[in-house]
């Protein structure tokens, strides 16, 4: 019987893993802007997620971050955020920088032709 309980534990875990919760934070955020820490582990807490105000806190603060390192790219290259975007789906597109850099190489050569 004890092999029994730890295979539904194991079981229990897989499920409770398949939920994201930092995607579930991030897809809240997105919604209510304004909302505390406090007020999303308790939003969360209703849907089933288990998560503690102090997590969430972690995930803005690492939201914040991204968004900091964008701004300084921004900053530094004098590039916009429309370009930035453009560049990578270019890259998603060509599948790696190397790739990337043949095509804009090729397009390099069709203008200076045209």
């Amino acid at each position: 019987m004890a092999k029994k309980r730890a295979a539904n534990k194991a079981g229990e875990a897989d499920q409770e893993q398949k939920v994201n919760k930092t995607r579930a934070v991030r897809d809240y955020l997105k919604a209510h802007r304004k909302a505390t820490n406090k007020e999303i582990a308790e939003a969360l807490g209703q849907q089933g997620i288990d998560i503690t105000p102090m997590y969430v806190a972690g995930i803005k603060t690492a939201m914040k971050k991204k968004r900091r390192a964008v701004k300084t790219v921004v900053e530094k290259r004098g590039v916009g955020i429309p370009e930035i975007k453009a560049a990578l789906g270019l890259l998603k597109a060509c599948g790696g920088v190397k790739e990337a850099k043949e095509a804009l190489a090729a397009a390099n050569e069709i203008k200076s032709m045209v």
